[in-house]
């Protein structure tokens, strides 16, 4: 993995969406259950990563925020997808 692809915040990475309105009581966060990927996670930065899910709205259309999540809150490999998770 890269650390070219690690942000400090959700926002700064390039596919976050600038109008994306979170939805109230659209947040999780899991463990990463994925022994190979948390290793290589782990491998940039270690401790507890997690998976984060944020439902919310881009634009009119209802989209969900996936990434991994680092102990300090870094961010890494961030993906949106259509239609909620949560």
């Amino acid at each position: 993995m890269s650390l070219q692809y690690i942000y400090d915040f959700p926002e700064d990475a390039p596919h976050y969406p600038n109008d994306f309105y979170p939805v109230q009581d659209g947040l999780q966060k899991l463990k990463v259950k994925n022994q190979f990927l948390l290793d290589e996670l782990r491998s940039i930065e270690s401790g507890e990563w997690r998976k984060v899910y944020q439902d919310g709205y881009r634009g009119r259309e209802q989209v969900s925020i996936h990434y991994f999540e680092s102990p300090t809150g870094q961010v890494f490999d961030l993906k949106v997808k259509s239609g909620w998770s949560n």
